[in-house]
């Protein structure tokens, strides 16, 4: 157990930001945060959700399921709920640091993850236990949650909240090619692809065609797509928050 010196000691006391103390002491920020509790309190504000209607709950729920991962420290009991954007999709991670404080009344801690030396993704992330267990009161996953992750229950009658869920998977893992009027959604989740299929023919009375790719000691790779004037329709339907995800 790692103790809490003087220096730590005045930092935390001062109100200098764990990611400062972090960066000066070298110590994992969870740890800090560990010590933090047992100094001062609980830091972190309670959990709250305020997503207007339907339409959000199921577009967070998308958004999770589409780019989302859950860690659980066991030496902190921190729960981390965090979606990876891709470093150049910038507009789309300021829509969800924004989203993000309007559903849960809380700011995200924002990250900016490296690979060789340069910027590859921004993580939106929070520590809370009351997260993760709103997410699994409706989405269910075992092992690697890309493997297997899908809704507990697809209900074909809930417009609103199909509509928000597709629009997730689509501003998170989905792809819009323009001259070609195209707009897929890919995952490795066998069930998610059925269900992103399920909802998109509901929406739009057009059925989509499913590619499966077999990769060589890989997960195979199914991608939902919809061509011409159906793909138009989905979006005008959807209305994708990621700029990189309309046709036009």
């Amino acid at each position: 157990m790692v103790k809490v010196n003087e220096t730590i000691l005045s930092l935390l006391k001062n109100g200098t930001s764990l990611n400062k103390v972090s960066s000066i002491t070298k110590l994992n920020k969870s740890t800090l945060y560990f010590h933090y509790k047992k100094l001062f309190g609980k830091k972190n504000k309670p959990f709250v959700f305020l997503f207007k209607n339907k339409e959000e709950r199921g577009e967070f729920l998308g958004i999770f399921a589409g780019d989302g991962s859950f860690y659980l420290d066991k030496k902190t009991s921190h729960y981390t709920i965090s979606i990876a954007t891709g470093h150049y999709e910038k507009e789309y991670a300021e829509f969800l640091k924004k989203a993000f404080f309007d559903w849960f009344n809380k700011r995200p801690m924002i990250y900016t993850s490296q690979y060789k030396g340069k910027p590859s993704c921004i993580r939106t992330s929070y520590y809370s236990k009351e997260l993760y267990l709103f997410i699994k009161e409706y989405l269910t996953w075992s092992g690697k949650k890309s493997y297997n992750i899908c809704l507990k229950e697809l209900d074909l009658t809930e417009k609103d909240f199909n509509r928000g869920f597709l629009r997730g998977l689509i501003d998170t893992d989905g792809s819009c090619y323009i001259p070609k009027n195209r707009v897929s959604f890919s995952t490795i989740s066998k069930k998610l692809a059925e269900q992103a299929s399920a909802i998109m023919e509901s929406l739009t009375n057009s059925k989509p065609k499913v590619y499966i790719i077999k990769g060589i000691n890989e997960a195979t790779l199914y991608t939902v797509t919809f061509h011409g004037q159906p793909a138009r329709e989905l979006i005008a339907i959807i209305k994708p928050h990621n700029q990189n995800r309309k046709l036009e």
